[in-house]
């Protein structure tokens, strides 16, 4: 499915907040495989949670990619959604996908990661902008803070009535 088809189906109003984070999903992965990543897993559960998508970036680092998906911002910004307790249980739900997969040939890599991308939904119709986190940030806070910024100042081209893609590198 092509990233437009899945936007026109996130913008589609009285979806509830389950079928809009699949959705929101659906389109990660979309946008992850159209820049060379191989998506190994998706919605792997554990005792400790569960893993939104686990990929090969195109250097082979094995990333665990958390996806948020956020119509306002009334209950903060998707990346704040990511905090200190849901980390720990997604680097302890990581942990538990190492281990089961030590021997898979599929999930042969050169180091791992931990990434947000974080999808802000405006239900108006508009062209999808897509932003890469130009640098590895430290943790989801200051990847906020640095959307907030872009934002403010026009560089990044930011359209009211977009998806808005943040890709966040190392963000815990």
């Amino acid at each position: 499915m092509e990233l437009a088809d899945i936007e026109r189906q996130i913008r589609v109003s009285g979806i509830n907040s389950r079928e809009l984070g699949r959705l929101g999903e659906d389109y990660a992965c979309q946008w992850l495989r159209e820049r060379n990543w191989r998506i190994l897993a998706r919605n792997w559960r554990s005792r400790f949670g569960e893993l939104d998508i686990i990929a090969l970036d195109p250097e082979a680092i094995l990333v665990f990619v958390e996806v948020k998906t956020r119509r306002t911002g009334r209950f903060g910004s998707p990346e704040q959604a990511v905090g200190p307790r849901k980390q720990t249980h997604l680097r302890r739900a990581a942990v538990q996908w190492l281990i089961s997969h030590d021997r898979d040939p599929i999930a042969r890599h050169r180091g791992t990661r931990f990434d947000v991308i974080s999808l802000s939904v405006k239900s108006d119709p508009g062209r999808s902008m897509h932003s890469e986190s130009p640098y590895p940030l430290a943790s989801c806070q200051t990847s906020t803070e640095a959307a907030r910024e872009t934002n403010r100042s026009g560089r990044g081209g930011w359209n009211p009535g977009s998806v808005f893609l943040r890709h966040t590198e190392e963000a815990f």
